[in-house]
């Protein structure tokens, strides 16, 4: 288990460098999703265990996010449509796993009202993305406590881009510079990140007890929800240039990522 975690831990680590690539679409794709939610929600209960559990995946995110970084950066840079295509597939391929457990575990088909919503919000934030170009110098505390509820949900539910709705308050570049340049912190920077990080904080917590209900209580509008946002989430990957090996690509990426789930 430990080991097995630490490799899911690389995994998702890549949903945190990769563009449109969430570690909620990480964790879907590799069936945990809804694992690591409860761990998270009950670690109290069963401290030990759940430390065992989350540690592993902690470790290998770090180590992941330390390892890989320069070569997703080089990927990206000269491999755009290989890894891409990859990742593509990986979704399509995690979709059948989360369909067949709304059949499993509700005895109903998909909520295509649900599934149709949250699909199109995906294609909304997408257009947001690509055609907002806000940007505030100094945003101001109401707006950094804003972002900070937006990256948790980006952060925490499958498929939503926090990118597009950082975007959407006009934060987004300001983040970004932060984050490309640690070395140029100041007490006046970490000043105004202080409403950012206590609402990404207040805001994890109640998106995963949330999550954690809906996943008790609705499971099969959630999943529904899930898909949709999930399948939205290749738009924002598509590199615009489809050819055979694009294809070829695809179908293997979708057949480690279906017999993947195919075990769970």
């Amino acid at each position: 288990m430990i080991w097995q975690n630490l490799l899911y831990g690389f995994i998702l680590g890549i949903g945190f460098i990769v563009p449109g690539v969430s570690g909620g679409v990480i964790a879907t794709i590799l069936g945990i999703y809804e694992e690591i939610i409860d761990k998270l929600i009950n670690i109290n209960k069963d401290l030990t265990n759940n430390l065992k559990y989350i540690l592993p995946l902690l470790i290998g995110i770090i180590l992941s996010i330390l390892i890989f970084s320069k070569l997703i950066i080089f990927l990206l840079n000269n491999e755009l449509q290989f890894i891409s295509y990859v990742f593509i597939g990986l979704i399509l391929g995690s979709v059948p796993f989360l369909y067949r457990e709304i059949k499993v575990k509700t005895h109903k088909n998909i909520s295509w009202f649900t599934f149709l919503i949250t699909f199109c919000l995906g294609i909304f934030l997408f257009i947001i993305e690509n055609n907002l170009n806000l940007t505030l110098v100094k945003p101001n505390m109401c707006l950094m406590f804003i972002a900070g509820i937006f990256y948790a949900i980006g952060k925490i539910v499958p498929g939503i881009s926090g990118a597009a709705l950082l975007m959407l308050i006009g934060v987004y570049k300001y983040l970004l510079e932060i984050i490309a340049n640690p070395l140029k912190l100041n007490i006046t920077i970490i000043t105004s990140l202080l409403p950012f990080i206590i609402s990404f904080i207040i805001s994890a917590i109640f998106i995963l007890k949330l999550i954690d209900y809906l996943l008790k209580y609705h499971f099969r509008l959630t999943y529904s929800a899930i898909i949709g946002f999930v399948i939205s989430s290749i738009i924002f990957i598509y590199p615009g240039i489809f050819t055979f090996k694009s294809l070829i690509i695809t179908i293997l990426a979708f057949m480690i990522s279906y017999n993947l789930t195919l075990k769970k």
